[in-house]
């Protein structure tokens, strides 16, 4: 089981490295087209299922 969902983590830590250099309306950008790739994940409805059902969640990175 993990903590937190992996490739939401990854996707978070690539938008840091690339909001650097960039404006706030390019990471704005990149940020919706981020947040729509982490919610076609299993471990975005496993983290939903997870707080309506008030149990911890189990991430397996799909």
């Amino acid at each position: 089981m993990r903590r937190n969902p992996p490739r939401a983590v990854r996707l978070s830590e690539l938008l840091l490295r690339k909001a650097q250099p960039a404006t706030l309306a390019e990471t704005l950008k990149l940020l919706a087209a981020f947040q729509a790739m982490a919610h076609e994940t299993a471990d975005h409805c496993e983290g939903v299922d997870a707080f309506v059902e008030k149990r911890r969640p189990s991430f397996t990175g799909r």
